[in-house]
């Protein structure tokens, strides 16, 4: 009876192993990809904005020496500059003005606001996840003990077994 019960618990602690422990571990690795996969989306975002401030500067720049030498911005250029910006906004740019610099650049800090609001909401997602993968591995650690322990238990039970037989041979010599 005590083997019974012995490979019983040693069976159970193999199952809980097999079953719950190894589909918590995977849970939680699947979190730690995601938390990877936000790590790379908040670069690549980050990379826009940096991206919308160079196309800022350049536009000033442009805008600025235009002025200053008081020759207008070429075709060619400000056609380019033109699609390189209206790439970014929702509404459409046409022209290139000292007068239209507050309101293209406010268009442009939107743009950024945008960005860096998702790179913000893809940090906090990224703090739930790590809170998420510290409770599914302290339950791993639990599972873990637990099968343990009934491991230890069921071979107790076994080895009472043969040590309660072992003593009913000294006791008959």
């Amino acid at each position: 009876m005590l083997v019974a019960a012995g490979l019983i618990l040693n069976i159970i602690s193999a199952l809980m192993t097999n079953f719950f422990i190894d589909d918590v571990t995977r849970q939680a690795n699947e979190l730690v990809q995601q938390q990877q996969n936000n790590d790379k989306l908040i670069t690549l975002i980050w990379q826009q904005v940096e991206t919308v401030e160079r196309k800022k500067e350049y536009v000033l720049e442009l805008i600025l020496t235009s002025e200053y030498q008081e020759k207008p911005i070429p075709t060619k250029i400000k056609d380019q500059v033109i699609n390189e910006i209206n790439y970014w906004l929702d509404q459409e740019v046409k022209e290139l003005s000292i007068d239209g610099i507050p309101t293209l650049m406010a268009l442009l800090n939107k743009v950024q606001d945008g960005r860096r609001e998702k790179i913000n909401q893809l940090y906090l997602d990224n703090l739930q996840l790590i809170e998420e993968h510290a409770g599914k591995m302290k339950s791993v650690s639990q599972l873990r003990n637990l099968a343990l322990f009934l491991q230890i238990i069921g071979l107790a039970l076994v080895l009472a077994r043969d040590l309660n037989w072992h003593e009913h041979r000294l006791e008959e010599r």
